[in-house]
């Protein structure tokens, strides 16, 4: 058991990093507080393709596999602390 609780540990400790590294290379889609004041041709509906869409797509699967391995040891620490 204690096996299965390290491993997953340093899979949840991966998850973060990448998440964390995935999150912040992505762009900011607002442009701060003065963003919708002013009135900028530049901002488009969907924002920019390919990158971010990739990047998202990446986002989101990440925090899923993160969601699901932290559920997974917090039952395999809750196993282990009954017996």
């Amino acid at each position: 058991m204690q096996i299965a609780i390290t491993i997953f540990t340093v899979l949840l400790v991966l998850l973060s990093i990448g998440l964390v590294i995935v999150v912040t290379m992505q762009t900011p889609k607002s442009e701060g507080f003065g963003g919708g004041v002013q009135n900028t041709p530049s901002s488009n509906f969907r924002g920019k393709a390919g990158h971010d869409e990739i990047l998202s797509s990446y986002t989101r699967m990440i925090g899923i596999g993160w969601f699901a391995t932290a559920f997974v040891l917090a039952i395999l620490n809750d196993l282990a602390n009954r017996s």
